[in-house]
């Protein structure tokens, strides 16, 4: 039996147990870069180099190997030679405690730890890395990611239930492609093992299985973002998608936040080649002012009953949020917005401030999002494949 087959019956395995929360879930590192040679060091543990089902070369602690591929091949270069696999090699640690970083010669992208192990699988193009790594262990690694190393434990316990929540219910969003998730905000971020913060170890092992259900003990699509410029988005305004548990409402507690409040100027005569781009005819003279009290899904100008919407030039021009006004003036537009990014489910710098008030991780979720609960994953209905 390849190891090729061997990693398709892990995830099969992954899929069968996962309640038990004991399996490692499979997350493609560096995803948006291509890798064509890499440093792989082990900083504490000893690691077997194994292909083929046969241990090739091993390494101790301290120790590093330099691995490149070449005409569809995989070298690794160590103290004791060069060694050689085809196209899949695993680089196994001798204990659950095992950590390494990956390096690379040009200092580029920068150096990161993490837990466990290591596939690594050639193609045409580039190296495809694979950490293996055990679920609650990638789960703190998210939440350092996703929140930093200096929040309350409250705010941690609430989105490491959070993260586990995502990770469970979208653990086969990228199973065709020989892994569970990718370490992009396509999935979730993943920068690593949690290095920083002892508070995030604390946490997730205190909310260890913990997951957030809908009204129908259903794995919720646990959204969050950075602030929600004092107001929560139906999924509905951005997803088209209306959703029971994301609704939304008055967020006091973003106010004020860093990331609250924003403003983009664009010159005139671009924003009015714009519209008319996205056959949103206008006049010379009209008036572009647009004014958003609620958070709405359309750009709606008096002059004007066409309809654009706020996604879309949220994300033309790269712009924080869908939430903001426009001040139409003679030679410029600007947009003063609130809030950073997409505004449904919690908003990360108002659950933080919730935290430093003394709300607690289930005050935290039960404001963010409608008729939820947390529950322990062995005792939710698990196996809805998205």
């Amino acid at each position: 039996m390849n190891l090729r087959l061997k990693i398709s019956i892990t995830f099969i395995f992954i899929m069968s147990t996962f309640v038990g929360l004991s399996q490692n879930i499979n997350i493609r590192i560096f995803s948006q870069n291509k890798i064509e040679s890499l440093v792989f060091y082990a900083k504490s543990g000893k690691y077997d180099f194994v292909a083929n089902n046969k241990i090739v070369c091993s390494i101790d602690e301290g120790q590093s190997a330099t691995i490149t591929r070449r005409s569809h091949k995989i070298f690794i270069n160590t103290k004791t030679g060069v060694h050689t696999a085809d196209t899949l090699l695993l680089i196994r640690g001798n204990t659950q405690e095992n950590i390494f970083q990956v390096r690379f010669h040009n200092s580029y992208p920068k150096a990161r730890e993490y837990d466990n192990d290591l596939y690594v699988k050639t193609t045409k193009n580039s190296l495809i890395l694979i950490n293996d790594v055990n679920f609650e262990k990638y789960i703190a690694g998210v939440v350092e990611s996703e929140g930093g190393a200096k929040a309350n434990i409250a705010y941690y316990k609430a989105q490491a239930i959070l993260c586990r929540t995502y990770a469970a219910k979208f653990y086969n969003r990228h199973l065709k492609s020989g892994y569970n998730l990718c370490d992009d905000v396509h999935c979730q971020a993943y920068l690593g093992r949690c290095r920083y913060s002892k508070a995030i170890e604390e946490a997730t092992k205190a909310t260890k299985g913990l997951v957030l259900v809908d009204e129908n003990k259903n794995l919720i699509e646990a959204t969050f973002y950075s602030n929600s410029g004092g107001e929560t988005s139906n999924s509905e305004l951005v997803w088209n998608k209306q959703i029971s548990y994301l609704r939304g409402k008055e967020d006091p507690f973003s106010v004020g936040q860093q990331n609250y409040e924003w403003k983009v100027t664009i010159p005139r005569e671009e924003w009015e080649s714009y519209l008319r781009k996205k056959g949103y005819p206008i006049a010379d003279s009209a008036d572009l002012s647009f004014e958003q009290f609620n958070r709405t899904k359309y750009l709606m100008a008096d002059c004007n009953d066409s309809l654009l919407l706020l996604t879309t030039i949220r994300s033309d021009w790269k712009l924080k949020s869908t939430f903001f006004c426009i001040d139409s003036r003679d030679d410029a537009v600007v947009f003063y917005g609130k809030g950073f990014g997409h505004g449904v489910g919690m908003s990360q710098e108002g659950a933080m401030e919730m935290a430093r008030q003394g709300y607690s991780y289930k005050d935290i979720l039960r404001f963010y999002y409608t008729n939820v609960s947390i529950m322990n994953i062995s005792n939710v209905k698990f196996f809805q494949i998205e």
